[in-house]
C-alpha cells in the first residue's frame, strides 16, 4: 500500500514483456508483493482501496509481505501496471468560454502529499468520442509520455479519425510535446489547452463506511465471499469522512472547441492501452476501459471486470446489462431499477450533447440539455438514490433510506475556476 512518500513507484516496462499479450487478454491474477509499494484508486466504487490505505496502515508497515486490499479494477492493473488504471472520466462545458468543451482523464490515485510519481511511457492514454450513436469511436485523442525521469515530455495528437477502431489502436502521427505539469496549446483561431501531470484528486465518498456495507466489494476478500449489506446505512452527515481526501491523482486535462467533437450528441470513454508481442510497432492492446462512474464497481462481480476492461461499448448491452439486472434482483428491488440504470447508463459512455449550453449529470438522457460530468457532480449520491431509492423512477418498493446518500460532498478547496480546474496537488 502507498503510504510512505518516499517507496517505490510501480514502474513495470511493458516491451517484451513475457506472455504480455495472453495478460493482456486473460489478465491472470498475481500474488501482491511488498504492497506497501503497490496501490490504485478508481472510479465510484473502484476508490476502495483508499480505506484499506487507512484502516491497514499499521498492519503494512509491521508485515511489508502481507496482503494488501486495493479496490482496483483488477489485480493485474493493482499490482503490476498501476499507470494504466483509469479512475474518473469528465466531460463538462468550460466555465470561462461557452465554445469549449472540456475533457479530464484521471488515473495513477493514491499519490500521497509530496510524492513525485514517474509517468509511464510504455502506456498509451486515449479519448474516445462517439458522435453518430453507434458506439464507435469517430474521433480519438492520444496521449504518451516520453522518457523517465525528471526529463519526461508528454506528445499529444490533434483530435482526429482513428486509424484503427476497437480494442487496439495505432500511434497517431504527434502533433504537440508539452512539458508536465504545465499548461501548453495548440495555437490558432480556435486554440486547444493541454495540462498533463498531478493534481487533487475530486473524487469524493466515503470509502471507508461502505467496506462496512458491501465487504465483498474488499479487494482483501475477493472472490467474493460475503453476502451484501452487512450495514444498511452511510454515516450520518458530520461523521462520514471523505476518504480520498489526502491523495493527488495523475490527470489528462484538455479545452478545446466543441466543434471540434461534433455538432450535437456524443458518447465518451476513455481507455490504456500496451504494446504487447503481437501488438507492436506504434500498434497497443487496450488494457482498461472507464466511462461511466460507478457502473461495474458497484454492479458487476469482480472477476468479471477483466473481460469488460478488454472489450468495447458495442458490448455492453449484452455484457453489463445482466450484472445490473442480477444485482437488482439481489437487494430485493423491483426491475424497474434495473430497466432505469440501463436506460441511463448503458452502453458504458458519458453521453453529452454538444448543442446545449449548460447540463447536469446524466441530463443528456433525462433532462435534455448538455449532460456530461462536472468533477463537482456527486456521482455517489445520484446513482445511490436511483438503486436504493426512488429517484427517477419513483418505485419505492424494497427502499433502503440509509444507503441513499454517504453525506459526503465536494470540497471547493479541490477545484479551480479556471484551467486546469483540478485542484493543485497536496
Amino acid at each position: 500500500m502507498k503510504i510512505n512518500a518516499q517507496s517505490i513507484t510501480s514502474f513495470i516496462p511493458i516491451k517484451g514483456w513475457v506472455r504480455i499479450e495472453k495478460l493482456v487478454q486473460n489478465m491472470a491474477f498475481f500474488p501482491i508483493k511488498r504492497s506497501l509499494y503497490w496501490t490504485r484508486a478508481t472510479r465510484f466504487f473502484r476508490t476502495l482501496v483508499a480505506t484499506v490505505a487507512i484502516l491497514l496502515v499499521v498492519l503494512i508497515y509491521a508485515t511489508p509481505k502481507a496482503l494488501a486490499s486495493d479496490h482496483q479494477d483488477t489485480t493485474f492493473l493493482a499490482t503490476q501496471l498501476t499507470a494504466a488504471d483509469l479512475t474518473d472520466l469528465f466531460v463538462f462545458e468550460s466555465p470561462t468560454d461557452p465554445n469549449n468543451v472540456v475533457l479530464v482523464m484521471d488515473f495513477d490515485p493514491l499519490i500521497v502529499s509530496g510524492e513525485m510519481r514517474p509517468f509511464d511511457p510504455n502506456v498509451l492514454y486515449q479519448f474516445n468520442i462517439d458522435n453518430t450513436g453507434d458506439s464507435v469511436e469517430d474521433i480519438v485523442l492520444q496521449f504518451k509520455i516520453n522518457g523517465t525521469g525528471s526529463n519526461q515530455t508528454v506528445t499529444v495528437s490533434r483530435p482526429t479519425s482513428p486509424i484503427q477502431v476497437g480494442t487496439r489502436s495505432t500511434l497517431l502521427p504527434v502533433s504537440r510535446t508539452g512539458q508536465l505539469n504545465q499548461t501548453f496549446s495548440f495555437n490558432g483561431i480556435n486554440p486547444t489547452k493541454f495540462f498533463v501531470g498531478t493534481r487533487k484528486d475530486p473524487f469524493f465518498f466515503d470509502l471507508e463506511q461502505f467496506f462496512k456495507i458491501i465487504p465483498d466489494r474488499n479487494y482483501s476478500l475477493q472472490p467474493n465471499p460475503s453476502p451484501p449489506f452487512q450495514v444498511l446505512s452511510f454515516r450520518p452527515p458530520g461523521q462520514a469522512q471523505d476518504t480520498l481526501a489526502p491523495f493527488n491523482v495523475h490527470s489528462i486535462i484538455v479545452e478545446l472547441p466543441r466543434q471540434e467533437l461534433g455538432g450535437g450528441k456524443i458518447g465518451v470513454w476513455i481507455t490504456t492501452s500496451v504494446e504487447t508481442p503481437r501488438f507492436r510497432n506504434q500498434n497497443f492492446a487496450q488494457i482498461e476501459r472507464l466511462a461511466v462512474p460507478a457502473l461495474n464497481e458497484l454492479f458487476m462481480d469482480f472477476q468479471a471486470h477483466n473481460n469488460s476492461n478488454i472489450q468495447t461499448p458495442t458490448q455492453d448491452a449484452s455484457n453489463q446489462s445482466q450484472f445490473i439486472r442480477a444485482f437488482v434482483n439481489a437487494i430485493g428491488r423491483p426491475q424497474g431499477i434495473a430497466d432505469a440504470v440501463i436506460s441511463v447508463a448503458i452502453p458504458d459512455v458519458i453521453q453529452a450533447d454538444l448543442s446545449k449550453p449548460s447540463g447536469s449529470y446524466f441530463g443528456t438522457q433525462l433532462g435534455s440539455n448538455f449532460g456530461g460530468r462536472r468533477p463537482k457532480d456527486d456521482v455517489i449520491d445520484v446513482t445511490a438514490s436511483v438503486v436504493f431509492g426512488n429517484a427517477v423512477t419513483g418505485i419505492t418498493t424494497g427502499e433502503i433510506p440509509g444507503l441513499t446518500s454517504d453525506n459526503v460532498g465536494p470540497n471547493d478547496a479541490n477545484f479551480l475556476p479556471t484551467f486546469p480546474y483540478l485542484g493543485n496537488p497536496l
